[in-house]
């Protein structure tokens, strides 16, 4: 009887090594970039992190992609990097876009939090359902994760959202 090979985790394709050598080796220039005046058309589609580890206490800056409705911020990593663990329960951050530095506070919204379906919708309705999809998260093209895709979300991608601080 012929055996189903299980999908392989994204993390574990050629395709997402390569790409995590890619992108690793461009976030130094990236944080660089975003950091300066001539971020321009860049910081539309990605911002500047920073935040302090937990652990070290030390300042990191991280260019993430992102969405942005008014005062959300929306974020989506992938479990195989370990920055986002700095904001689980909520931390105090500053992001970094088209605008300037602002001040905020972020967190990882996990699937049993009352706002997930909001948040991956977010997502959804700025970058389409192909990102998630890409991460290996069952989403349809209105954002909806079914109930049983809830259950394996994390291990496919974590959604990072940012409040930003009202302006003073």
């Amino acid at each position: 009887m012929p055996t189903v090979d299980k999908p392989r985790p994204l993390i574990e394709t050629r395709r997402f090594k390569v790409m995590r050598r890619v992108v690793d080796a461009l976030n130094p220039l990236m944080r660089r970039l975003l950091d300066s005046r001539f971020s321009g058309r860049v910081a539309r589609q990605l911002l500047l992190l920073e935040f302090r580890g937990r652990k070290s206490g030390r300042m990191f800056r991280t260019p993430v992609g992102y969405v942005r409705r008014g005062d959300w911020v929306v974020m989506v990593t992938s479990p195989a990097y370990t920055w986002w663990r700095n904001l689980v329960g909520g931390a105090p951050v500053r992001v970094r876009l088209a605008d300037g530095w602002h001040g905020a506070h972020a967190e990882v919204v996990m699937p049993d939090d009352p706002r997930y379906d909001e948040v991956v919708a977010l997502q959804v309705s700025g970058r389409g359902p192909g990102m998630l999809r890409g991460f290996g998260l069952a989403v349809d093209d209105t954002g909806h994760v079914a109930p049983e895709a809830k259950a394996t979300a994390t291990q496919h991608a974590h959604l990072v959202l940012v409040q930003l601080e009202a302006a003073q």
